[in-house]
């Protein structure tokens, strides 16, 4: 009996090695730079591309950032060192805020526990800010290593403040109105400069652009209420096309990112138009009864009391509460006897009117890169993130890992609601990469993304 089990044996392996000689060998294929050329990679855009995150620029965010995940991937494809000017490991910073000849930063949101009306919860919460004198921030707030820098990032940054001259220098930080960003003014090549200009004086051989979020963004932000107004479509697209003139001059190839719907995020959907729940008939009542009868209310859900262009009124379903109102809500009773103010809600025409912009942006980025593809063959490939971030607030499913655009659980969005995780931006890095190979015939390895963070737990 083993003398058969052995002959047998030998048998099966004999079989064994004959069909494994026969399978075909599926070989991945070998990375390659295609039809670009990687050497010298610049990225252009705002805060989205500097690696801002959790309310904040910080250095760990900046080691994350799209581009510097995009520069290690085009490194495995003849790419050459991506430089970004890094903060200090202690500095983080929020949109500076002027007190005089003093400037106040923020430091991020992280998770914590918080006690507060509503017992302990975890909640994000602001570590704290720091006073700094003009002098006192552009020493700490300088960046720790030599550039010329690669990755041109500016929190902050619309369209047009790319081809704006003097935009890095000091003094029109303090000028009224401002027209300096402390952001580009820590790692401006000179005051005069424009970040355009500075792009293309390290000869790029490839470059990415994503800007246009903060041309709207600013407006939505301030509930359609403050002093930000939306960029008209023909100033958005002479700064485009002044930018992919530039490139062409240069024989630059790229890729160009279109603008997603930012009411997507969750800073504009993490409070529920319906969140006033009442829990007995004696609270329906009692409010009713504050409205002078006008307003209706029952026990269960309720739409929020708001004030819009001076009329209180319930809030609609097609409206939004912006993310800051929602501790005031939770402790303060903001949203039922006391409406939510203008400025932390946006009214259906306004969305709209972010909506309207947006589409025009994108419609006239689609048209640019088509009409420079046209002129010059594969000069430009296209992200369309408007289309990506629609199917995530969907729900995705990737590695078996859910994602959404719900604020801390869907994974993909920072603590601010605004900004991407460093998971986020693996995502988006990936898709910059799939575009970037189907123009280019390139063979970039993508990432995984879940060797990335997603929101960090104490």
């Amino acid at each position: 009996m083993n003398k058969f089990l052995y002959k047998s044996g030998l048998a099966a392996l004999a079989l064994a090695a004959f069909l494994s000689s026969c399978k075909p060998e599926i070989d991945a294929p070998k990375a390659s730079a295609g039809e670009a050329n990687f050497e010298r990679y610049v990225s252009l855009g705002n805060s989205l591309t500097a690696g801002f995150a959790d309310g904040a620029l910080y250095r760990g965010g900046q080691e994350v950032s799209y581009p510097n995940i995009l520069a290690q991937q085009f490194k495995l494809v003849g790419g050459g060192e991506f430089r970004q000017p890094l903060l200090a490991e202690a500095v983080e910073a929020s949109s500076p805020k002027i007190n005089g000849s003093n400037i106040i930063l923020d430091h991020r949101l992280k998770l914590a526990s918080v006690t507060d009306c509503m017992g302990t919860s975890l909640s994000p919460v602001v570590s704290g800010s720091t006073t700094y004198t003009a002098q006192e921030l552009f020493v700490k707030f300088a960046p720790t290593n030599q550039g010329p820098y690669n990755n041109l990032g500016v929190p902050g940054a619309k369209s047009f403040h790319l081809i704006a001259p003097n935009y890095g220098d000091p003094m029109g930080i303090f000028a009224n109105p401002r027209t300096a960003n402390p952001f580009f003014v820590r790692f401006a090549a000179s005051p005069s400069v424009t970040i355009l200009e500075q792009a293309m004086a390290q000869n790029p051989t490839f470059l990415s652009l994503w800007i246009g979020n903060n041309d709207v963004l600013g407006y939505a932000t301030q509930g359609g209420d403050g002093d930000e107004i939306i960029t008209p479509k023909a100033n958005f697209e002479f700064a485009i096309n002044q930018i992919i003139n530039a490139m062409a001059l240069k024989n630059v190839k790229g890729v160009i990112a279109n603008i997603p719907d930012l009411t997507k995020a969750p800073f504009f959907t993490t409070v529920p138009y319906n969140g006033l729940v009442l829990k007995r008939q004696g609270q329906a009542d009692s409010l009713k009864a504050a409205y002078r009868g006008a307003v209706n209310f029952k026990v269960g859900q309720n739409p929020f009391m708001v004030v819009e262009d001076g009329t209180v009124r319930p809030i609609t379903s097609e409206e939004l509460i912006l993310l800051p109102a929602s501790s005031a809500i939770k402790c303060q009773g903001l949203g039922s006897r006391t409406p939510i103010p203008d400025n932390l809600v946006l009214s259906k025409p306004e969305i709209d009117a972010i909506r309207n912009a947006v589409a025009d942006y994108n419609e006239a980025l689609k048209r640019l890169v088509d009409n420079a593809n046209a002129a010059k063959p594969n000069s430009l490939a296209f992200v369309d993130a408007y289309s990506i971030l629609n199917e995530i607030a969907g729900g995705i499913s990737r590695n078996q890992v859910t994602y959404n655009t719900a604020l801390v659980t869907g994974n993909i969005f920072s603590l601010d609601g605004l900004h991407f995780s460093p998971r986020g931006n693996a995502i988006v890095a990936n898709e910059f990469i799939k575009a970037i190979n189907e123009k280019y015939k390139s063979s970039i390895p993508t990432v995984n993304e879940t060797n990335y963070n997603t929101v960090l737990f104490p």
